[in-house]
């Protein structure tokens, strides 16, 4: 009778058994599409609402001026205006000169002894000479000289651009090595806790080995090139503390964000700009008024050359006695060199030299121009192309989620799943670059154009 129980609650409990099992399993299900859910639409959220943020203007100022670039630079600029300064000082030297001298004389040539008959007399003299810079040269070489010292103040100018134009490509290296190891993590988190459901499900036999299978090569892959994102992310972080002690790291979180940050849709692009806009912003562009000043101070130095083919006159004066004091000198003495054809082929070399780096000056304002334009559609263009990007990721999204809800109900394969959750994942990566490249191309044409990290005359004192 005790038997007869037992197999009867038995019989009466078995179908609580598989309810229950079916239970855990339609919650092992439902956790995981919650999870899926979670991480296909809070990143894209978040990744709408994020923008990136560079350290403050004033941070990177202070830091650049620290670097030891910067002190180089400052050094460089110090030696040139010393050279110009150089220029414009009178070149001769003052030049003393002494002599000595006994002198002997025989006062009788047909004498027997004719060292009885020599004189002895002592005699000196002291000169100071110096040569003296005509007008015209010296109004030349103040010229020269002037514009050499202006030329050192354009190369210290466009030596802080191209720190700054370092300092910015630096930065978004390291915001792209940072947002692809936030991805590429974010990515592996998904896949570890789709291989841990599927885990669960192949234990109490609602799951294939095969698909275990497929989510292990996933996982492995996932977590493979998360490694390498988080070995590129130290090592970005790593070179920015070296060159940029001090200076905090640029952030990509919704938090750090700044109005001044927030990447504008592309009709804030400027399509076009007036001429008169354009023209101000050339000639206030460090990179030509270097090529201008340059051409300038070739001219000057030609002018130099062209007054120096006549020889600068030398003047003294003389202070001597003669005989033992029987006689005095005081006198002034001028010489004036006769210029060789050497003066006259180094003022031709001089002149072709200018005519060179005018040449040069145009050629630098028609490639700058070039270059804003090229700046301007790059920004313009990058504005579309992360839209374009970011639609792309919302559908191929929705198509994930499509994919996934079928695969729960019985349709389709987990194979499917698994190519349309790459494929999102993929374009999520290609969103995130063409949002980098957008930001670059924006970040550029504030520096090009003086909007932000220009040169100040305050960063050399």
């Amino acid at each position: 009778m005790k038997q007869g129980l037992d197999r009867a609650f038995g019989q009466a409990m078995d179908p609580l058994l598989r309810l229950t099992r079916v239970l855990a399993v339609l919650a092992l299900i439902a956790a995981a599409a919650a999870v899926l859910l979670l991480l296909l639409f809070m990143p894209a959220q978040a990744h709408a609402e994020d923008t990136h943020a560079l350290p403050p203007d004033a941070a990177v100022t202070e830091a650049l001026q620290r670097s030891p670039a910067w002190r180089v630079a400052l050094q460089r600029h110090q030696a040139e205006r010393s050279r110009g300064a150089a220029v414009v000082a009178n070149p001769n030297d003052w030049t003393p000169s002494a002599s000595w001298a006994q002198r002997q004389a025989r006062a009788d040539v047909g004498a027997a002894s004719p060292a009885s008959g020599d004189v002895r007399t002592r005699e000196w003299s002291l000169g100071l000479s110096r040569g003296l810079r005509l007008p015209a040269k010296a109004e030349a070489a103040s010229a020269a000289g002037q514009g050499q010292q202006a030329r050192a103040d354009a190369q210290l100018a466009m030596a802080w651009h191209e720190l700054a134009r370092t300092w910015l490509e630096d930065a978004v290296g390291v915001l792209q090595a940072s947002r692809q190891e936030q991805l590429l993590s974010a990515q592996l988190r998904l896949w570890e806790q789709q291989h841990q459901a599927a885990t669960r499900r192949h234990a109490l036999g609602d799951a294939a080995r095969q698909e275990l299978v497929l989510l292990d090569a996933g996982r492995a892959q996932a977590q493979s090139q998360w490694l390498q994102a988080q070995q590129r992310w130290q090592a970005a972080q790593g070179v920015w503390r070296s060159r940029y002690p001090g200076l905090p790291l640029p952030l990509s979180l919704p938090q750090a964000s700044t109005p001044s940050d927030t990447v504008p849709s592309p009709q804030d692009v400027p399509v076009t700009v007036s001429e008169a806009l354009e023209a101000t912003w050339l000639d206030a562009h460090p990179q030509w008024r270097l090529a201008r000043l340059e051409a300038d101070a070739a001219e000057a130095q030609a002018r130099l050359a062209e007054a120096e083919r006549q020889p600068d006159p030398t003047v003294g004066v003389q202070l001597g006695r003669e005989r033992s004091g029987a006689e005095r000198i005081l006198g002034v003495n001028v010489s004036w060199p006769l210029g060789s054809a050497a003066r006259s082929l180094q003022s031709q070399a001089q002149w072709a030299d200018a005519q060179a780096a005018r040449a040069q000056e145009g050629e630098v304002r028609r490639e700058l121009q070039r270059s804003l334009a090229q700046w301007r559609a790059e920004w313009r263009s990058g504005q579309q192309v992360w839209q374009a990007a970011e639609q792309a990721q919302a559908q191929t999204r929705r198509a994930a989620l499509a994919v996934r809800k079928g695969y729960e109900l019985g349709e389709g394969s987990l194979s499917e799943v698994l190519l349309l959750q790459r494929q999102w994942l993929d374009q999520q990566q290609t969103a995130a670059t063409a949002e980098l490249e957008a930001l670059r191309a924006r970040w550029r044409w504030q520096l090009e154009t003086g909007a932000r990290w220009a040169w100040v005359p305050e960063a050399a004192r």
